[in-house]
């Protein structure tokens, strides 16, 4: 098999890298430790999680990652203002606490989410790429800086594949070399002046050891998959039997799947035979937080569990719209005067023209790889500048015309245009 590159985006070679900048926690830490506002805000970032699953929804495979969707529009919302800012923040379910509480939460899952398990590998990584004709606002600069640890620079965006190239390489090095490729050069348009870019990625073992891992490989077997239109296909399942966690709710049952540390978890969501739909409906008005602690130990649990893997790429901006983000995407009307320096753009207005979204997957007997890599991408033109003022001047009538010197004022010639060449009879 060859390794052909399409001739329409080929490979460009990086010169310079973007960095990748993300905290490296070395004290582990017990917990997480949030307000009780702050937990209202990891509710609100759940409910949020599953009413975006509804909306993504299409009926195949999918994974996609709301945590890196929040970083993305999290910064975005700081570089907006007006109902353009706090559609942003309603719909990421910070309410009136408004923008310096939400950098302030992000920052603290930022530095304290891979410090709770360090068996696990988990990082966020954030970074800003701008038109180099366009400097930001220096508190805006600062903010991404320090409460999202964003690598901020400025570059050429006149060859496109570069800048793609860029990007790639960025988000290749902040996944581990998982996801390698986000954008193509054709989402450079001639009016793009900024990306602003989240990458989320995550790898752990399964809880157990050495001598009693989670899944057997020899326990893999090939069973049935039934599909949601009644057809049905085999796969390979993987196979235990434990005290796991669980709870059995009205239409489904939930099973939590622990990594190595016991920290981080998968969870399943189960619904009854032919419920799926069922499902999805009850998914945004489910408590997360009262479900998990509902689990029961009080069973042996037998677990069929595909191995799969999935990975999607997604143009997230019509859903977004669909919930409630839509002036963000308004070109003329969108409120992006917190983010660039006015000296420089004040003739022109900022809009975002596409928020998109690539994630992957890999669950196996050893454990599980994910990665997502979110990017929005900031479109800017010239404003259409005040509307001229216009009179009518029409030359239909008699009028008097005048031939002069401008610097002294100096008539030379003046006269009348009436329009008839004789003298009027008496």
């Amino acid at each position: 098999m060859c390794a052909c590159v399409d001739p329409a985006d080929p490979v460009v070679p990086v010169d310079e890298q973007i960095k990748v900048s993300s905290p490296e926690p070395s004290t582990q830490l017990t917990k997480v430790d949030l307000s009780t506002t702050e937990q209202g805000y990891v509710d609100a970032g759940n409910k949020m999680a599953f009413k975006f699953l509804g909306q993504m929804y299409e009926g195949k495979n999918m994974v996609l990652s709301p945590l890196s969707l929040q970083y993305v529009l999290a910064m975005s919302a700081n570089g907006a203002s007006g109902q353009t800012r706090q559609e942003i923040i309603d719909f990421l379910g910070y309410g009136k606490e408004g923008v310096a509480a939400l950098n302030a939460y992000s920052k603290k899952l930022l530095e304290q989410l891979p410090a709770v398990d360090l068996g696990v590998t988990l990082k966020l990584t954030d970074a800003l790429l701008v038109k180099k004709e366009l400097p930001l606002l220096p508190d805006f600069k600062s903010t991404v800086e320090k409460n999202y640890y964003a690598a901020v620079e400025n570059m050429d965006f006149s060859d496109p594949a570069k800048v793609a190239a860029r990007v790639n390489e960025w988000a290749s090095r902040s996944t581990n070399g998982f996801i390698d490729k986000v954008l193509q050069a054709s989402d450079i348009s001639p009016v793009t002046v900024a990306l602003l870019m989240n990458a989320l990625y995550f790898k752990a073992k399964w809880a157990g050891s050495e001598y009693d891992p989670m899944f057997l490989e020899d326990a893999t077997s090939e069973d049935t998959f039934k599909l949601g239109d009644g057809t049905s296909k085999k796969m390979p399942f993987m196979n235990n039997m434990r005290h796991h966690q669980y709870a059995e709710k009205d239409g489904y049952k939930v099973l939590a799947l622990p990594y190595a540390g016991g920290k981080f978890f998968m969870y399943i969501l189960l619904p009854d035979e032919n419920k799926f739909d069922a499902l999805l409906e009850k998914l945004p008005g489910i408590s997360w937080r009262a479900l998990t602690s509902d689990f029961k130990t009080d069973a042996d649990v037998y677990l069929k569990l595909p191995k799969f893997d999935i990975e999607n790429t997604y143009d997230l901006t019509k859903s977004l719209q669909a919930m409630g983000v839509k002036k963000a995407f308004k070109e003329g009307q969108a409120e992006f005067d917190s983010m660039f320096d006015p000296k420089y753009t004040a003739d022109m207005y900022f809009w975002i023209s596409k928020v998109m979204q690539k994630a992957k997957i890999s669950v196996a007997e050893w454990g599980t790889e994910a990665a997502a890599v979110t990017v929005a991408l900031y479109a800017g033109n010239a404003g259409p500048g005040p509307e001229p003022k216009r009179i009518n001047f029409y030359c239909d009538h008699p009028f008097v015309f005048v031939i002069g010197e401008a610097t002294s004022g100096t008539i030379l010639f003046e006269g009348v245009f009436s329009g008839r060449s004789e003298l009027k009879p008496e």
